[in-house]
């Protein structure tokens, strides 16, 4: 058994990461502009607007607080922005964020993953980090259950 866990832990948060991202880019690579930014629930959100705030998320969380990007959120516009960027860029903002999570948790170290987060609520970094995979699975689940309706 390896004394320390500091590689597996940082490989665990980053294939949990890419799993979950590999099956939101899935469920929305079939779906049109229509159906991307269509909201079928009133109040709700359009897919689109879910892929605006996790992307938000993991590069205020993230990529700002633990990666230094300098990345500012607007995280209201998240979900009323009514000019939204078109649907390849919303794609590449995913999956860009997604990258950042990747450098950032690759170079953490154990004290770093035991330090404090920035965001105080969180606690240690890496409960923070697990608190936003929890977040990212469940936007996920209701992505799935956005496109079944869109589709219909």
């Amino acid at each position: 058994m390896p004394t320390d866990l500091t590689p597996l832990v940082r490989q665990a948060l980053i294939e949990t990461m890419e799993e979950l991202h590999k099956a939101v880019r899935q469920l929305v690579e079939p779906l049109n502009d229509a159906q991307f930014w269509k909201k079928p629930v009133e109040p709700g959100n359009s897919i689109g607007h879910l892929l605006l705030h996790l992307t938000g998320n993991l590069s205020w969380f993230v990529g700002a607080n633990l990666g230094k990007t300098g990345y500012v959120r607007d995280r209201e516009r998240e979900f009323t922005e009514a000019n939204p960027p078109d649907r390849a860029t919303v794609l590449a903002n995913f999956d860009f964020a997604v990258a950042t999570f990747r450098r950032v948790v690759e170079g953490l170290s154990a004290d770093e993953l035991a330090a404090p987060h920035p965001e105080q609520r969180f606690g240690s970094v890496l409960k923070g980090l697990t608190h936003l995979l929890a977040h990212f699975a469940l936007h996920r689940g209701q992505i799935s259950y956005l496109v079944r309706l869109v589709q219909n």
